[in-house]
């Protein structure tokens, strides 16, 4: 269960992570690997890019939930919103205060879901 987030951290069945998370569809979370984005970057946030999505993609979720961080800073390339529309996956981008609670319903309607989660701005 996805219980609190605040700027630079978010609560995920009682644990506390201190960095970008990735959920993925079996239940794991692992850390953001934004090397894969960083020859993306261009200004202050490392980009949301392609090869992010790649492993998420095939997971074969119904669902990819993206936290832009606590104020919609994170910035998401083009291309990862057509790579996951084009596999006919449903998409929910928002901050991630509000997603949180996205996510622990699409989790209680036995929902695929893969997620990821900026925690700063």
């Amino acid at each position: 269960m996805l219980e609190k987030t605040g700027f630079g951290y978010v609560i995920i069945d009682g644990k506390k992570y201190d960095h970008d998370v990735v959920i993925h569809v079996d239940g794991r979370i692992s850390k953001r690997n934004k090397e894969l984005s960083k020859p993306f970057k261009k200004r202050l946030h490392t980009p949301l890019a392609p090869p992010e999505i790649e492993e998420l993609l095939h997971e074969n979720p119904e669902v990819i939930v993206i936290g832009s961080g606590q104020f919609g800073a994170l910035p998401i390339m083009d291309e990862v919103i057509k790579a996951i529309k084009s596999k006919g996956i449903e998409l929910i981008v928002d901050v991630t205060p509000r997603v949180l609670e996205v996510i622990n319903k699409l989790r209680a309607e036995g929902k695929r879901l893969a997620a990821i989660l900026h925690v700063t701005c």
